[in-house]
């Protein structure tokens, strides 16, 4: 009986393995899948971009942000923009890119203003 349970013990653990197997594998197909549909829309998107109306744009130097660059991203593709030099992009990244800027100013505006505030406390 023992041997008969042994048997049972090590049958399942072989069909557990095989199955653990099989679904690394099949989750591997589906990685490898989705990489390449990626890759495939990054490249549509790409092309977009170099249709699109090409425009000027600079983006002012920032002491209290020291990074070179400004990292501008559309649908998975990024611009990496340097600071204080005129370059030319696709309209839609300096759109995109001038939304983020009257944000941020939007917001530390709103800092600047709270901290100007006197706190009452009764």
């Amino acid at each position: 009986m023992a041997d008969e349970t042994n048997v049972n013990i090590e049958a399942t653990e072989a069909e557990d393995k095989k199955a653990t197997a099989e679904k690394q594998k099949k989750a591997a197909d589906l990685e490898k899948q989705l990489e390449n549909q990626i890759t495939r829309e990054e490249k549509d998107f790409k092309k977009q971009l170099v249709k699109m109306k090409k425009v000027f744009m600079t983006i002012p130097e920032d002491p209290n942000n020291p990074d070179d660059v400004v990292p501008v991203g559309w649908n998975g593709v990024i611009y990496t923009i340097p600071r204080g030099i005129e370059v030319e992009v696709p309209e839609v990244i300096r759109d995109i890119w001038r939304e983020s800027y009257a944000k941020t100013q939007e917001v530390n505006k709103r800092i600047r203003d709270s901290v100007k505030k006197e706190l009452k406390i009764n």
